[in-house]
């Protein structure tokens, strides 16, 4: 912190200064979001810069920047800047931080402080920058949306309960919907408190892209069973094939095809699932952005029909 060396220090070549009060060490290695394996925020900001606004004003990543090193996924009007069209001082570009210290009462350019005493356990360090728990930030992002704006929490809580698939294996989750529950329980009176409540029981584990989520939650919405996520054609251990959602006893595989399936390797992949699916006996159903631009009518009336068929 720039209050612990003396000024002298602080003009000297091999010493940063980043913004007011804030300095960091030019030799030490200045590690970028993509060493981390995240895209750039919207906030512009380094990885240094944030550890030294941390340590200045005494506060944590909270809110949309905590949740840019948890990889949740917010909607457009939630994660732009300025270069979206959103105006430069509207707060929801800005680093969002949060802590009981007075500093974080001061303005600073491109930062927005949320004075507020946090329990123990809903403070972590990830990527090296102390930040609220995955579940403290699904509870702040709740704070965010409107009524009615449910499914953005959803997708959220969907991205940190799921195991993500990495290097061709299943990794640990973030959190879990029991650990969710359990930071509900706990908060108490909060703004966003009901959205959280209304959210909560619609979050699953299964659900790979914020389009998968999507899709369950407007099927459901049409009137049609909740589909099952990471549904295999077999109960064989060797199944190798999971369809992204689908209904078990009708044999109807859901496929959401995202931008990565558009690449020959991956279209190769998928050519061999449909035609084990189709070997068991399973309709595959592909769906697109388009199909969700259209509200998935299509798909919809696909569904209907074999149901139909499997009713009779």
């Amino acid at each position: 912190m720039a209050d612990q060396l003396p000024s002298s220090r602080l003009q000297c070549p091999d010493v940063e200064h980043l913004g007011y009060g804030l300095y960091r060490d030019r030799s030490a290695p200045a590690l970028t979001w993509a060493d981390i394996g995240l895209e750039e925020p919207p906030h512009g900001r380094d990885p240094g810069f944030l550890r030294a606004l941390l340590e200045s004003t005494e506060g944590i990543l909270s809110h949309q920047s905590a949740a840019h090193l948890y990889g949740i996924p917010l909607p457009p009007w939630l994660a732009g800047g300025p270069e979206d069209g959103v105006d430069e001082d509207d707060a929801r570009w800005k680093v969002q931080i949060t802590g009981p210290g007075m500093h974080l009462r001061s303005r600073r350019e491109g930062v927005a402080g949320h004075r507020r005493k946090l329990a123990a356990g809903d403070v972590v360090v990830r990527h090296g920058l102390t930040c609220t728990s995955p579940e403290r930030t699904w509870l702040d992002l709740a704070a965010l949306f409107r009524a009615g704006q449910e499914e953005h929490l959803v997708v959220a809580g969907d991205h940190l309960v799921k195991h993500p698939w990495v290097d061709g294996g299943r990794r640990e989750s973030i959190t879990t919907p029991d650990q969710l529950r359990a930071a509900l329980c706990q908060a108490g009176r909060f703004k966003g408190v009901r959205l959280a409540r209304a959210a909560l029981p619609l979050v699953r584990v299964g659900a790979d892209s914020p389009s998968e989520t999507t899709v369950r939650l407007r099927l459901v919405d049409a009137g049609l069973p909740e589909p099952e996520l990471q549904v295999h054609a077999t109960d064989l251990a060797s199944d190798p094939y999971p369809a992204d959602l689908g209904y078990r006893e009708a044999r109807i595989a859901l496929q959401y095809d995202g931008r990565h399936h558009h690449d020959p390797e991956q279209q190769a992949i998928d050519a061999r699932r449909d035609a084990w699916f189709a070997r068991h006996g399973w309709v595959v159903i592909r769906i697109t952005a388009e199909d969700l631009r259209d509200d998935l009518r299509d798909v919809i009336g696909q569904i209907k029909v074999h149901l139909v068929r499997l009713a009779a």
